[in-house]
């Protein structure tokens, strides 16, 4: 008699469209962004030996950081320790950050919104999927993309997707007396299964 512990595999492979979106994704998450991030953090090392007056809780006024996020990714680049401001020798000029800064600091702010536009695109590629196969499961589709069955669920929520039908609910396990007797399960799924006996009908 045939049994199984798992729903049947539907045989879905992602659209093009999504492992196009999802390539896109990839590509600033794993290239892009962490180049712009490595030369804003550049630029902040330059500004901070350039000016040796600069402290970091003035600087962190201008950046996404605190001072002591800073001065941690500021470690092994080489930047001259702050000295303590003396208060004999005056208050310190206004700081402005140099063009350059503001220009690396807006390209990476850009990197992060295309960022988060190519995930968004990569979620309404996930949840058309989904909608285009109506068998498919959330955790049929985790096995495709970078998140979880949960996430994957949040996602089909968040663009109105039918919920999941689980196709294992159709396996049904049969018992005698609080005993496992026999496993009933889709004649459409057994006679696919390798040994499947040919003399069984469909009822």
């Amino acid at each position: 008699m045939a049994t199984t512990d798992s729903p049947p595999p539907s045989g879905y492979q992602p659209s093009d469209r999504l492992r196009e979106r999802l390539a896109a994704w990839r590509t600033i998450v794993d290239e892009t962004e962490p180049q712009a991030r490595e030369a804003l953090l550049a630029g902040i090392a330059r500004e901070l030996t350039e000016n040796v007056r600069l402290n970091l809780p003035t600087l962190a006024e201008h950046l996404p950081w605190s001072d002591e996020n800073i001065r941690l990714l500021m470690a092994g680049r080489g930047v001259p320790p702050r000295e303590r401001h003396r208060k004999e020798e005056g208050d310190p000029p206004v700081y402005t950050p140099s063009e350059q800064l503001r220009d690396l600091l807006a390209d990476w702010h850009q990197v992060l919104d295309g960022e988060k536009k190519a995930r968004a695109a990569v979620d309404e590629a996930i949840a058309d999927d989904l909608k285009a196969n109506p068998t498919l499961t959330n955790a049929e589709m985790a096995d495709h993309v970078p998140w979880a069955e949960e996430q994957v669920r949040l996602i089909a929520r968040a663009h109105n997707v039918p919920r999941r039908r689980k196709r294992g609910s159709e396996h049904k396990l049969i018992e005698d007396k609080g005993r496992p007797k026999s496993v009933v399960v889709p004649y459409d799924w057994y006679v696919q299964q390798p040994g499947a006996d040919p003399s069984i009908v469909k009822r």
